[in-house]
């Protein structure tokens, strides 16, 4: 798994590339938590290349969007795979 965090204009982009598993989704909790603070507008995850999302990947999702919620942030994912709309919209995300 790759992860490119970038903060700019209020926002938290967050590109994500390869495998999204129990061990990747605990390290990218770890890294993606700190940053989503007050004063942050917007969450955006690009899953562009995203190779495989297990449950664990899925939750970390269902977390990130609930704690943008909790601090006045859209979160919004894009570009998922086709594969991957319905895993997503079986847990009530959406990618745009």
């Amino acid at each position: 798994m790759k992860c490119d965090i970038r903060r700019e204009d209020g926002t938290v982009t967050v590109v994500l590339s390869g495998r999204i598993g129990v061990a990747e989704a605990v390290e990218l909790r770890h890294r993606l938590f700190p940053e989503l603070t007050a004063g942050i507008l917007g969450v955006l995850l690009r899953m562009d290349e995203v190779a495989d999302l297990d449950s664990s990947g899925l939750g970390l999702l269902l977390a990130l969007r609930n704690l943008s919620a909790d601090i006045g942030a859209t979160f919004e994912i894009k570009n998922a795979g086709a594969w991957l709309g319905p895993k997503l919209g079986a847990v009530g995300l959406a990618s745009r």
